[in-house]
């Protein structure tokens, strides 16, 4: 696949009839003719800036929306809810890469209230209506904008928002309230420390390190998705197997130590205090609004600004990054 064509700012468009994603190509080559979409039925804030009065609209298509992560979709979802709540009536559609992740795709059957319809590419763009609000925001990790607004505000000016006059209340994915809804049972202090990359993660090294301190901080159980031998750590993957019981084990805890994953996300919609630890993306980018979160970065200009990375030699600099935070807390 053409590198220009897979990192391009927006869908793109198969044989000159089907909608796709490049993230779908990763997975499934063509050797056919691939274009990039632009169509004069189809929004895209890449290419032109844009903004709708969603009062007066009925019918939203979201194409290729809302990102790969469930982290990104969880913030998008939060920007759909923001058209729904200046409009209960409009009908949203979202069409899906085919290819994502199941755990990711499952978020937008629990968004139902925001959400009327979702669809997955290939997809005809004969179905694409002249009558509906057509909204591309495709491939949106190499969006300049991605980089440098902060999430809510980045898909909140992408669907065509005043994204600046968006109460900050909007912005804290409390949609997941309603969804999953909470069932404190008990109290326990929850860790996540992998992200989907290594370059955001906190290595295993320290975990018994964290928990250790974590325990003697609350005095309460510390639950979590790492690996760690303290005698009041519980390992709860094997509980959370889906992302309904992801999201409930992150949403009945006391308090939560993640890293710059979606855990954070998941936290804020409900208002759990939270300690995140950021490396390669400033935190002002992911955790602005989240007025009960304490954000730390370890990074430096050599990987700011990068969301993933297999790079041996930068691995091995984000861990002694690690070491050198962790030595002095």
């Amino acid at each position: 696949m053409n590198i220009d064509i897979s990192q391009n700012n927006g869908s793109l468009l198969l044989n000159s009839t089907d909608i796709v994603s490049a993230f779908d190509l990763i997975y499934s080559p063509i050797e056919r003719e691939l274009t990039k979409l632009n169509s004069s039925l189809v929004l895209n804030s890449a290419l032109r800036n844009f903004t709708i009065d969603y009062r007066l609209t009925r019918d939203l298509t979201i194409i290729n929306g809302m990102g790969v992560t469930l982290g990104d979709s969880i913030i998008g979802i939060s920007a759909l809810e923001a058209i729904k709540k200046i409009n209960d009536q409009i009908r949203i559609r979202v069409i899906r890469p085919k290819n994502c992740a199941k755990y990711v795709n499952d978020i937008y059957y629990e968004a139902k209230e925001i959400i009327s319809k979702i669809e997955y590419m290939p997809f005809s763009l004969q179905d694409i209506s002249p009558n509906d609000t057509n909204v591309d925001i495709g491939n949106q990790v190499y969006w300049k904008d991605f980089n440098e607004l902060e999430m809510h505000d980045f898909f909140m000016k992408t669907i065509g928002l005043d994204y600046k006059s968006i109460d900050e209340d909007w912005k804290r994915n409390t949609w997941l309230k309603r969804a999953i809804p909470q069932n404190k049972k008990s109290k326990y202090i929850l860790f996540c420390p992998y992200a989907s990359t290594k370059l955001r993660s906190i290595p295993e090294k320290h975990h018994d390190k964290i928990v250790t301190m974590l325990y003697e901080k609350f005095r309460l159980p510390v639950y979590g998705f790492g690996i760690s031998n303290h005698s009041k750590y519980f390992n709860v993957t094997s509980m959370c197997k889906s992302t309904r019981q992801y999201i409930e084990m992150i949403a009945n805890s006391s308090y939560l130590y993640t890293c710059d994953s979606s855990a954070l996300h998941v936290a804020a919609g409900y208002n759990i205090p939270t300690f995140c630890i950021f490396t390669s993306i400033q935190p002002e980018l992911r955790s602005k609004y989240y007025n009960n979160c304490t954000s730390v970065y370890i990074g430096s200009e050599k990987v700011n600004g990068m969301h993933e990375s297999n790079n041996p030699s930068l691995i091995q600099y984000i861990e002694k990054k690690f070491e050198s935070y962790y030595e002095n807390a």
